[in-house]
């Protein structure tokens, strides 16, 4: 979830500052994770660990959205484990889980401040929800500039990296156009400040390179080795995406979230139900905390909030058919796994190797040699 950082920006390590969420106002919003099988020390017997990576907000009966990085990270969990949606406030022991079978990224992927783009994705699950109401979603304008929003997620509340429960803290709309580090940072000499000392992250340091070696003295305008040049090329260059992302938190009484609260909502109950404005995309370290000077959220602008609503009404094309699949005659009928594309109900004609349809030693549906 760190600026930029395609490779931290889903670290699975909730929110600074903040307070337990037990409510059950707030059953939507749960956790990404994934759950591995392990021995157990003592008896030997397999147990099953819940590890959350990212926040998601139920906004429909199987769709849940989250950030677009936290999306991508969801389908490379998938070669360690069953990927999930938690509901219930302690995320490594869920109340239950809803495995997670399709992916979608919203549009516009230029960009952004992790770059990702508009980093808003859902995920679909393989059960409707129904004991939950989902939350609704709007868009920001100008006129909440300076109103505060609740920011809820299961990522570090502390710099022990304590995470995995959800928590809440108040945050502060403070901008949805500008240089992102003008913002944070109040002024390119304090930017330069943290960026050339202990507070200097990684990413920066990768980034920087990256310009330096891509670009020569005509055209990126820096002369070889001026640090102080391309810090100041990259300050102008770190902008908001306007009417996509907003910059939130960093004032007085306000929380911080950090790591692992990546696609968690920015929201506020109104009428009696959950509204979600925006998803947590990114935020920076400082020297005193894990997570400081505030966090990007991408907001709901109109493209969008128009995904994200056409993804609350997905229903699953497998129906009843599951992944390990069945027999009708001699043709084998299955639904395609996670990492098999879009999913979707696929038929093979089992005759047509001479064969028929069986099942293998695992239980799933296959083509097998007549007789066996």
């Amino acid at each position: 979830m760190e600026g930029g950082d395609e490779s931290d920006a889903a670290d699975a390590q909730a929110i600074i500052g903040g307070v337990d969420a037990k409510s059950d106002a707030l059953g939507a919003i749960g956790s990404l994770g994934v759950a591995v099988e392990a021995a157990n020390e003592e008896t030997g017997a397999l147990d099953v660990q819940y590890s959350p990576f990212c926040s998601g907000t139920l906004i429909g009966k199987s769709t849940v959205l989250t950030a677009k990085h936290c999306v991508d990270a969801a389908r490379k969990m998938a070669a360690e484990g069953r990927v999930y949606f938690g509901v219930g406030f302690d995320g490594t022991h869920p109340d239950r889980t809803v495995d997670i079978v399709e992916l979608g990224r919203a549009p516009g992927h230029e960009g952004g401040f992790v770059s990702f783009g508009r980093d808003v994705g859902v995920v679909h699950l393989d059960e409707e929800i129904s004991d939950i109401e989902p939350a609704a979603m709007a868009a920001l304008s100008d006129a909440d500039i300076d109103t505060r929003f609740a920011a809820i997620g299961y990522g570090v509340q502390d710099n022990e990296n304590t995470s995995g429960t959800r928590k809440a803290g108040s945050v502060t709309l403070r901008a949805r156009e500008g240089k992102v580090f003008e913002l944070m940072f109040g002024s390119f000499e304090a930017f330069r400040q943290w960026a050339t000392t202990g507070d200097r992250s990684e990413l920066l340091a990768r980034s920087l390179a990256e310009t330096e070696e891509e670009g020569n003295e005509g055209e990126a305008g820096c002369a070889e080795g001026d640090i102080d040049c391309l810090l100041l090329k990259y300050y102008d260059a770190m902008v908001l995406l306007a009417g996509y992302e907003a910059l939130v938190g960093a004032g007085e009484g306000d929380a911080q979230p950090c790591y692992g609260d990546s696609g968690g909502p920015l929201v506020r109950i109104e009428g009696g139900r959950l509204r979600v404005y925006g998803v947590a995309s990114g935020v920076m370290r400082s020297n005193q905390l894990a997570c400081d000077y505030g966090t990007v959220y991408a907001t709901l602008g109109p493209d969008v909030l128009a995904f994200a609503k056409k993804a609350s009404a997905w229903s699953d094309p497998c129906g009843d058919t599951e992944i390990d699949g069945v027999c009708e005659g001699r043709t084998a009928k299955r639904c395609t796994a996670l990492d098999e594309g879009p999913r979707r109900v696929t038929k093979t004609d089992c005759s047509l190797l001479g064969q028929t349809c069986g099942h293998d030693g695992t239980g799933a549906v296959a083509c097998v040699d007549p007789g066996n």
